[in-house]
């Protein structure tokens, strides 16, 4: 497992060309979270919104990972974790909206 992922940042709130690849270090599942190895994430309207600064109340704190919607696999489990193991194919809403997204190698 590596400790550092590439993520798309925003440092500020501006246009579609203010989001910066960056490394960033890899999270860890807190107790009743799971981390996920992210396959695909969306920009929907609600990350566009934060993006332009439209409901700031919504960001994450810059830097700020966007990306309300995630498709991918588990890869690590919080303790207390027992619906979900690594390996599970795994899609939801993890966060963007106030906590860190999906627009990164893991969520």
């Amino acid at each position: 497992m590596p400790s550092e992922m590439t993520a798309h940042v925003i440092e500020e709130y501006g246009d579609p060309d203010v989001f910066t690849e960056t490394e960033r270090p890899v999270p860890e599942p807190d107790p009743g979270e799971i981390r996920v190895e992210v396959v695909a994430s969306s920009v929907n309207p609600v990350d566009y919104k934060i993006r332009a600064g439209h409901i700031p109340d919504f960001a994450p704190e810059f830097p700020a990972t966007l990306g309300c919607d995630v498709a991918g696999v588990v890869d690590a489990v919080g303790e207390g974790v027992d619906r979900f193991e690594p390996g599970d194919e795994v899609y939801g809403m993890p966060g963007g909206a106030g906590r860190e997204g999906a627009v990164g190698d893991y969520v």
